[in-house]
């Protein structure tokens, strides 16, 4: 298979990276597509009134992190994409950590060896001053590429739209969205007569009444890293009161906020299972939905496997509620 370059690649797919993200809305038949059998399942897709094969025959590598979210992106990719499109795909599935770094070292050095990667929207500053990625409007406003009726834009979540963009230009497609929550065993909450913390320190006293030998009492994030352990501290650090610059714009993460915070978090994972400090959310998720850990903070997407009856042993069992408030009375909830 050919591989594309960039703008070739956005040319043909651009308007494409919505295929697993918005549901698809009936519209009249399309007069420009070709007709690729009479699968049901591509049916809705045939309704955008766009030529989906016109980069048929091209391959293209995208770089994933292991999130179970991602495996539904790459069912739709094998089932229907490559179908529709004629399009070859290859997933790369590496650790958040390692994606960044590998994706940063293409696009520095422009290799140009993955069409896309997913990512935290926080770097498209960094992608957009160097110029490393294109504006999406050009191809969501080009008919051959976009069939507005079809794929609306507006109909995304306008946040996420703003997280992925820079001064106003569109710079990625949002593929998913979480905020942190309070993930608890309500079982054993109930059965100590516990009940849900609605304080930090309340949430540091249940961890250590329900801490056993054989089950965690908390987890948290310890590996190190932006997306990481600092997708969990900000929120400490601004429960605790902290702001990140005084009024000259100086850093005040060494504040009385920051360490006091910075010691809580710190304090918690003593109960927490031995390693903790190289765990990351699927670890954390795992061991909750194995009995391992009573509770834990992180993304409320980690519901759909602790829930799943073939992934988990803590089915129904499940409590889930906002960030305890903070010594600042704040109830602070990380985005992604």
């Amino acid at each position: 298979m050919d591989r594309l370059n960039r703008r070739r690649l956005l040319k043909g797919t651009a308007a494409l990276g919505g295929l697993a993200v918005l549901p698809t809305s009936a519209f009249a038949a399309p007069a420009l597509i070709r007709q690729t059998g009479d699968d049901p399942t591509l049916g809705p897709y045939q309704e955008a009134k766009i030529d989906w094969r016109q980069a048929e025959g091209e391959s293209i590598a995208l770089l994933v992190t292991p999130a179970h979210y991602f495996e539904k992106f790459r069912a739709v990719t094998e089932d229907v994409f490559t179908e529709l499109t004629g399009i070859e795909v290859q997933f790369e599935v590496i650790p958040p950590k390692e994606l960044r770094e590998k994706a940063v070292l293409d696009l520095a050095a422009g290799s140009g060896n993955y069409a896309s990667h997913t990512g935290d929207p926080m770097y498209l500053p960094l992608y957009q001053s160097n110029e490393w990625v294109d504006p999406l409007d050009d191809y969501l406003n080009d008919p051959t590429l976009t069939d507005p009726a079809w794929f609306a834009v507006d109909d995304i979540i306008p946040n996420w739209i703003e997280a992925d963009s820079v001064d106003g230009t569109l710079y990625g497609m949002p593929v998913e969205g979480e905020a942190t929550i309070h993930i608890y065993r309500s079982d054993i909450y109930q059965e100590m007569g516990i009940q849900p913390p609605q304080t930090l320190e309340e949430l540091a006293q249940s961890a250590a009444a329900i801490h056993t030998p054989d089950r965690a009492g908390m987890a948290l994030r310890g590996f190190q890293g932006a997306g990481q352990n600092m997708y969990i501290f900000p929120s400490l650090f601004l429960e605790f009161g902290g702001e990140w610059f005084d009024a000259d714009g100086n850093p005040t993460l060494n504040s009385a906020a920051g360490v006091d915070a910075l010691q809580y978090y710190v304090d918690v994972l003593q109960y927490a299972p031995a390693g903790v400090e190289n765990w990351n959310w699927p670890e954390i998720m795992e061991a909750f939905a194995g009995g391992g850990v009573a509770q834990y903070v992180d993304a409320n997407s980690t519901a759909s496997v602790i829930e799943n009856p073939a992934s988990s042993t803590v089915v129904g069992k499940v409590g889930y509620q906002r960030w305890p408030a903070g010594p600042s009375g704040r109830r602070v909830t990380s985005i992604w």
